[in-house]
């Protein structure tokens, strides 16, 4: 467990990747354009937000930086596959 609030901040946005994982499985079984725009619409900004608690609370936490490291790692993953859907994918045209 973090013990800095940043460290916390860090941990509660690890868990708000994980529920966007998760809404974005379930919207995939359902629509995957549909589920491709919604993950469009809301990564910048998690992700974003992912990246930069994962920098700070990496420099704050003195022991266990474990959690700041993974919000670091998918914020980044997440920015990836934001611009992989947003420039790379192609409708087959």
């Amino acid at each position: 467990m973090p013990k800095s609030v940043l460290g916390k901040l860090c941990l509660l946005m690890l868990v708000i990747f994980f529920i966007q994982v998760v809404l974005f499985v379930r919207m995939m079984s359902i629509n995957f354009f549909g589920a491709m725009v919604q993950f469009i619409k809301f990564t910048p900004y998690t992700s974003i937000v992912g990246i930069i608690l994962g920098l700070t609370s990496l420099n704050k936490e003195r022991e266990k930086r474990i959690v700041p490291l993974i919000t670091l790692i998918i914020g980044i993953v997440f920015l990836l596959i934001f611009l992989l859907f947003l420039f790379g994918f192609s409708f087959g045209g």
